[in-house]
């Protein structure tokens, strides 16, 4: 096979490169690594991808162009070899609630198809199968369902008032017919007083014929029953009377799809009618969202302590003042009348009365006198949340709308009860098999392994029908790479929105080895991401697939496994930010792991000679435990879970074992709830023990600090605040009278107001990318010339937010409020931060250090609980042990800190290990082991023991 020529990177200067110049070989497993924030996603996201994506803009028309999304030409000299690239980025693509696992994989696509194609309609009132018959069929059912019988068909002809039907019954009568029947009553057209009397609508069916059931009648029947369905649309009635004084039954008929049983018409079915963005499936309630937001008690009543009279009830206490004067006076008749104590905390009240008060009386009547009545009226009282979601829905005050919503959460929808389809589409099944059939929700509703059983059954019983068999095999296809890329636990009704970064961007992969493409190349940020050691295996198998049909798979990645897995090494640093951007290594993994520390950060690693370590005592639980019991939610098997008060606690378990439900959905919103007065509802449990030692909660995760390009590490840890502060003081900005807000390039004022306090320009460049130049009035500094003029040991506010953190450290040593912000940051790691860098160009690991410095900077009361998700995501062994670094500091402080997490380093280094599994999905939910480090490896069930294991062999 021919060697081919390697993509030629070279002046590559994007973000903190420092003019790259480098050969990446093709067809070749390749892993960029290197501390966060040395320019790794600069190299292979915005320098290899944007060149890609850019040359593939340019071979479009210039019309495309002015449509399509436009990447900046990257600040490199050149790229050579570069063939069609393909990013798989951690960014979940968009936030839709409509996008789900099987609609992003074209799982839900397939499967459409295949319920429109095969699928069997059952109508939803009664059951009946919908069914279509011709009109020697409807002949045939009639002879044999009414064998011997009288009977009388009718077609039904129109609904309308009695205003109407005096114009179109003598018409009728003048094209030869004899009776019609109204409302049920057969009537003689030539009647008088055919009408009744009423403004009702009423129902017109023409009778076409009279005749016994007979076959000699055949003829006649099947002539008779041709003009019915012409006159009523395809659809008649035959009235059926076996004797003359039994009662006439109904028998409904129909040329479409129509239920054997009610009549009902239905549409032929389409892909549509399961798609829940469409109106022909979507449910319409919900409008195919599969939630509602709803009033629930606990956020309407947030505080139990308070009595009825004290305002328990919150949300009657806001709006206009007659309709507080309202509610006040229908209290104060329903205590009265119920009767309870308007005085009486509300935990104190029955239980009964609390259930009326919300839920209302049903039928009972009360003698409710309002403002403007005269005189008592006996009303029903329907309950405070339905006045609530009335009030919701009527009222014409968008103020008042958006207040009631902070009393509300989304709940599932009480019609489709989150499956997101009508009640029609909902019914249709499809064989699956011998006796077992199957509706599209409930496929929709199974884990991705047992969809691929599933779809397996499916493919043996459609596979020989030349029309469905691609069908089927493109549902089995996906369903089987996403299996393989160790997602099995995940159901293909999750929103795409909640997964996390690593599981999207496997999905993602998942569809690309779908598509069977080669000689791309193929970019991926850290797929390993929430993959559990044991799973790690399955997806290196997937990124060799990709490699070995001619690709060339460039991984931004720290995952050890990956690391040896790969056939080339190219590394980054020494540091991050402006000390970082060099190519400090390139080479095969095994020549990596014989660097010396000084010449790689990565290779010391790999060979076992240098590992995070922990500075810090272990400590043992002094018998104070934050206790979560009977934990419920998804699918925790009503787990009792202790952690440690004033310890590290690492929570583990393969992925979809019930972590994050645990710990985020049920622990984390509770305290939140209880600590932070946030109005989250935490996940089904029945207590939480020992919140009450705690006085607030912190979350720390990844997520950027500013969605904003003017947010900055200055704004951030409130250090830019105090810098205005200093410079207001100095004696040029008195005399001029300005104040601190004079030195925000937000504001009018101080900023300079051609670029508005950006420092560039935007230019509309139409077809290309838009383009920026520094602003011709300030050169870029963002402030005018007045606000530059004020000095600071002869530095502009301008002038210091260009510094480091370092350099800032030096100009500010005497002052202290500042140089204890500028210390933490240095103490985290970030000194090579500029203090006014744009947030977006953080990295993950920079965002996480930059919270945490601002926890550090506070005053450590030792009260607080700290809760990390995965916070080693993007993080080299380096960063790690910064991070590890931190949290004792934190600990030792005093605080309590759980961690969820996936890394090895970091379960090893824990005070104490939670591990929940033994499986994902349905298998999982069971608390395997709760204890010190040590004792993990012995638990038998613990894939996370078993992996501990092997990775101290290796190390």
């Amino acid at each position: 096979m021919a060697v081919l020529p390697p993509i030629h990177v070279k002046g590559a200067r994007e973000h903190n490169l420092q003019n790259l110049d480098l050969r990446i070989p093709r067809g070749k497993l390749v892993v960029i690594t290197g501390p966060s924030g040395s320019g790794k996603s600069s190299l292979a996201f915005d320098t290899i991808y944007a060149e890609g994506y850019r040359k593939y803009m340019e071979s479009l028309s210039t019309q495309a162009r002015q449509v399509l999304d436009q990447l900046k030409r990257p600040d490199v000299d050149f790229i050579h070899g570069l063939s069609p690239v393909l990013a798989i980025e951690q960014r979940i693509g968009g936030t839709s609630p409509r996008s789900t696992i099987a609609t992003a994989t074209e799982i839900a696509d397939y499967a459409r198809l295949l319920w429109a194609l095969a699928g069997e309609q059952r109508c939803p009132k009664d059951g009946g199968r919908v069914v279509q018959r011709s009109l020697d069929d409807n002949v045939q059912r009639v002879l044999a369902e009414c064998a011997g019988e009288r009977i009388m068909l009718l077609a039904p002809f129109l609904r309308a008032k009695a205003s109407v039907l005096r114009d179109e019954l003598p018409q009728l009568r003048q094209r030869g017919f004899q009776r019609v029947r109204l409302n049920g009553v057969v009537r003689g057209l030539d009647e008088t007083n055919l009408l009744p009397a009423g403004a009702g609508e009423i129902a017109v069916d023409l009778v076409i014929d009279r005749l016994v059931a007979a076959p000699e009648q055949r003829a006649r029947l099947a002539d008779s029953l041709e003009l019915a369905f012409r006159e009523g649309r395809d659809r008649a009635i035959v009235l059926a009377q076996p004797t003359a004084e039994a009662p006439w039954r109904e028998v409904p008929l129909s040329q479409s799809l129509a239920c054997e049983i009610c009549g009902d018409i239905f549409e032929k079915l389409t892909p549509r009618h399961f798609s829940f963005n469409h109106s022909e499936g979507a449910c319409p309630t919900c409008g195919g969202l599969g939630r509602k937001l709803r009033f629930v008690p606990e956020l309407v009543v947030p505080d139990p302590e308070k009595s009825v009279r004290e305002g328990a009830i919150k949300p009657w206490r806001i709006g206009g003042k007659n309709l507080i004067i309202k509610h006040n006076g229908l209290l104060k008749q329903l205590a009265e009348q119920l009767p309870f104590d308007a005085d009486k905390p509300w935990r104190a009240l029955p239980e009964a009365v609390r259930e009326v008060l919300l839920h209302g009386a049903g039928t009972r009547l009360f003698a409710f006198k309002l403002r403007r009545m005269r005189e008592a009226r006996a009303l029903p009282f329907p309950g405070i949340l339905a006045d609530l979601d009335e009030s919701f829905r009527n009222t014409a005050s968008e103020g008042f709308q958006a207040r009631l919503t902070t009393f509300m959460v989304g709940g599932e929808c009480p019609e489709c009860h989150g499956t997101r389809l009508n009640v029609r589409s909902g019914a249709v099944t499809v064989a699956a098999g011998p006796g077992s059939a199957i509706t599209f929700p409930q496929f929709m509703a199974l884990d991705v392994t047992a969809a691929h059983a599933m779809a397996s059954r499916l493919a043996a019983a459609y596979g020989s029908t030349h029309a469905l068999q691609d069908v089927v095999g493109g549902i089995e296809q996906r369903l089987s790479f996403l299996r393989e890329t160790g997602l099995g636990y995940l159901t293909l009704e999750r929103d795409y929105a909640t997964l996390s970064g690593g599981e999207g961007q496997r999905v993602r992969l998942a569809t690309q080895l779908g598509m069977g493409l080669m000689g791309v190349i193929y970019v991926l940020d850290e797929p390993s991401i929430g993959l559990h050691p044991h799973d790690n295996a399955r997806l290196l198998d997937q990124l060799r697939a990709l490699r070995d049909r001619g690709n060339t798979v460039l991984v931004v990645e720290h995952d050890e496994e990956t690391l040896r897995a790969a056939d080339e090494i190219i590394e980054l640093g020494p540091e991050a930010g402006i000390e970082g951007g060099r190519l400090l290594f390139q080479g095969t993994p095994a020549e990596c792991a014989a660097q010396s520390a000084r010449v790689s950060r990565t290779g010391p690693y790999l060979a076992g000679t240098l590992s995070v370590g922990k500075d810090a005592a272990t400590k043992t639980p002094d018998g104070t435990w934050l206790t979560v019991r009977e934990a419920r939610e998804h699918n925790l098997r009503g787990i009792d879970a202790r952690f440690p008060v004033g310890l590290l606690t690492c929570v583990t378990g393969v992925s979809g074992s019930g972590k994050s439900t645990l710990v985020n959905d049920v622990l984390a919103a509770a305290a939140a709830r209880k600590l932070n007065g946030a109005k989250t509802l935490p996940g089904r449990h029945r207590a939480i023990e020992n919140l009450d030692l705690f006085e607030k909660l912190v979350q720390v995760d990844q997520e950027p600090i500013g969605r904003s390009p003017r947010s900055n590490p200055a704004t951030f840890v409130g250090l830019l605040d105090l810098l205005r502060d200093l410079f207001a003081r100095v004696p040029l900005a008195k005399v001029r009278g300005y104040k601190a807000s004079r030195f925000s390039f937000n504001v009018r004022g101080g900023r300079c107001e051609r670029c508005q306090g950006d420092g560039v320009i935007k230019l509309d460049m139409q077809f290309m990318a838009d383009a920026y130049a520094p602003c011709p009035s300030c050169g870029g500094r963002r402030f005018n010339r007045e606000t530059l003029e004020i000095l600071f040991h002869g530095k502009s506010i301008a002038d210091v937010l260009a510094l480091t953190v370092r350099e800032a450290i030096g100009l500010f040593r005497n002052i202290p409020r500042v140089l204890d912000k500028l210390a933490t940051l240095e103490a985290v790691g970030l000194g090579y931060l500029t203090l006014g860098q744009s947030a977006t160009t953080l990295s993950g690991g920079e965002a996480q250090r930059l919270k945490l410095s601002l926890e550090l900077s506070k005053r450590q009361q030792g009260d607080t609980l700290y809760i990390l998700d995965e916070p080693t995501t993007g993080l080299h062994w380096v960063d790690i042990q910064r991070l590890m670094d931190l949290l004792f500091r934190l600990r030792d402080a005093g605080n309590t800190i759980i961690v969820i997490e996936h890394n090895l380093d970091v379960i090893n280094l824990a005070d104490w290990v939670v591990d929940l599994g033994p499986g994902g999905g349905g298998e999982g939910g069971d608390l395997l082991y709760a204890g010190p480090r040590k004792g993990i490896e012995a638990e038998a069930r613990s894939l996370t023991g078993r992996a501990l294991k092997n990775w101290s062999k290796k190390g």
